[in-house]
């Protein structure tokens, strides 16, 4: 299997949540903040998810490749599972 991805065969995602890490309630001295996000996702093929400040959604934060996302952009299932 080793060899199968070092040859480029298998491409692997790495999946995250912060969704239970309390992000918006950090306070450092000036309110809780109104928006977090992250200033840059070193690697590739990362998937972080977290609350919406309201608490009410899910945001995604991906790193993929243009290719992977032009796809990803419009899978059919994918858009009926995440649009209200």
């Amino acid at each position: 299997m080793v060899e199968r991805f070092n040859r480029g065969e298998i491409v692997s995602f790495n999946i995250t949540s912060l969704c239970r890490f309390p992000l918006y309630e950090s306070n450092f001295g000036w309110g809780k903040p109104v928006w977090v996000g992250s200033v840059s996702l070193a690697f590739s093929n990362v998937v972080g998810f977290i609350y919406t400040v309201s608490r009410n959604g899910i945001e995604a934060w991906m790193n993929l490749k243009e290719e992977d996302m032009a796809k990803l952009e419009v899978d059919e299932e994918l858009i009926l599972a995440t649009t209200a």
